[in-house]
């Protein structure tokens, strides 16, 4: 099975029945009055969540907060997480929420379709409200998950000499298989052994690969927190909670990916919720819409949470707030779309394609909230969608040229069948195309016949679209951007 079709069939999963496949499951919180973050209302609409944003956003506020959210099983030895945990107060921190602060949690509950609804808060100098939560085994990985044992004066680095080699419990072959996948190395083996001194005794991860047998104390950082992490997430319970703390963490970029598979893996198969916290966008690429919740402190204080949107491609925009707007940021669903859009600018309106940048959001249902998000981070922005995801320019977002999308409206126009026709390229549109069910895959199959790149022939087909057009016939979509920008606050 492809990786989309897992996350597609996670997705689906979720939405048969939540609580049968992952048991009581946090649908949604509200949190007031917790660092900063006044008052901020987020669901959970896959059994992944992933919270990104720029730094002091609230994402590791909000992990924490969920972290206290249910209490352990009976049988389960994992320490407990209560508010006062993550946010005490001390004479460096007199005041980490406010008199009147509260988490609001609401749960999946079985057999019902009315969800159960429970808040914590403080009353007097207790925190209450624990008591009706449900049991769920709850797995908080922050940076202390791994931390190299020199760092922490452990005995294997600090009583090296004299340390015992105990028993070694083995990761299982399928939980070994995991860390190699991620982590692209050749193991052999992999597990964690008891180590002692005279005095004191530790665990240490042990692994060996290409012959050599090594500790922890040998690993990279990525290495060994990837070790940890997916033997906590292997051996939970089945149906557990796990918040994961920037988990992309001294990982390489094809790791991050093969890592965010993974978590989609481990869901599907064992029924995990996983929250975590990302800056990374080679997580957020390989999960679902649903699953990424994009927060933003505005100047006024207020925190608030876009879901369903792939607000990481716009980290680099965002970045910029407090600066002067420094040019047009055009939305649009992909990479045909932004080719087509250039070509219209460049014979329509040339000054004004040298003004703009292009964001590709993936959906024509996403684009008026990237433009809203951009906008409201003092970005100037628009939003341009396909023909048949229509706009009339309420929110700032327009329709492109046509009623379907464009390379259906493209590859369809006599005037790039005929140029595609003629030499050098001799190809009939028509007839390469006739069986591909998917416009997305047009220019690529076209591309494979005449052995170029595909963005070539996407630009070839979409110049030649747009010149056989009176360049009045796209007055309405550049007037409709320049206002658009002239009246950005």
């Amino acid at each position: 099975m492809s990786h989309d079709d897992q996350v597609r069939k996670l997705g689906k999963k979720f939405r048969a029945s939540c609580h049968a496949n992952f048991g009581a499951m946090l649908l949604s919180m509200r949190v007031r009055g917790f660092r900063g973050v006044p008052d901020l209302t987020l669901s959970f609409n896959s059994p992944i969540t992933a919270l990104s944003g720029l730094n002091g956003t609230g994402k590791s506020t909000i992990a924490q907060l969920a972290a206290c959210a249910f209490r352990q099983p009976a049988d389960h030895t994992w320490l407990r997480y209560y508010v006062a945990h993550f946010f005490p107060v001390s004479m460096a921190d007199p005041e980490p929420f406010t008199a009147d602060a509260e988490v609001h949690y609401s749960y999946a509950t079985e057999g019902s379709g009315t969800p159960q609804q429970l808040t914590v808060k403080r009353v007097t100098k207790e925190w209450s409200g624990y008591k009706r939560q449900p049991d769920r085994a709850t797995h908080y990985l922050g940076f202390t998950q791994f931390i190299p044992k020199v760092e922490r004066r452990d005995l294997s680095v600090y009583g090296a000499r004299s340390l015992v080699l105990g028993e070694t419990r083995q990761l299982d072959t399928e939980a070994a298989g995991h860390v190699a996948r991620i982590l692209a190395l050749p193991y052999e083996q992999l597990g964690f052994a008891d180590v002692s001194t005279t005095t004191k005794s530790s665990k240490l991860a042990m692994a060996s690969r290409s012959g050599r047998t090594y500790s922890e104390n040998h690993m990279g950082f990525g290495e060994g927190r990837v070790v940890y992490m997916v033997n906590t997430l292997e051996t939970a319970p089945p149906k557990s909670l796990i918040l994961l703390e920037e988990p992309e963490t001294s990982l390489h970029g094809d790791a991050q990916v093969r890592l965010a598979q993974y978590f989609v893996d481990v869901a599907l198969r064992r029924g995990h919720q996983i929250i975590l916290t990302t800056h990374s966008a080679a997580i957020l690429g390989q999960l679902g819409r649903e699953s990424v919740v994009y927060l933003r402190r505005a100047t006024s204080g207020e925190v608030t949470a876009t879901h369903g949107l792939s607000t990481y491609q716009i980290d680099s925009h965002l970045q910029k707030e407090g600066r002067t707007p420094d040019g047009i940021t055009i939305c649009v669903e992909d990479n045909f779309a932004r080719c087509l859009t250039s070509w219209i600018f460049r014979v329509a309106d040339p000054d004004l394609l040298s003004g703009c940048s292009f964001l590709r959001i993936g959906g024509g249902q996403e684009i008026p909230a990237a433009v809203k998000l951009l906008k409201d981070a003092k970005r100037r922005a628009v939003g341009l969608s396909d023909g048949d995801m229509p706009h009339d320019g309420t929110g700032g977002v327009m329709t492109l040229p046509g009623s379907l999308p464009p390379e259906k409206e493209v590859f369809g126009h006599p005037a790039v069948k005929e140029y595609f026709a003629n030499p050098p390229f001799n190809v009939d549109i028509s007839e390469t195309l006739a069986g591909v069910a998917n416009h997305h895959d047009y220019a690529r199959t076209l591309a494979d016949r005449l052995m170029l790149e595909e963005t070539a022939v996407a630009s070839d087909a979409c110049r030649a679209y747009v010149q056989a057009h009176d360049p009045l016939e796209f007055s309405s979509l550049i007037d409709f951007v320049r206002a658009q920008v002239s009246d950005h606050r």
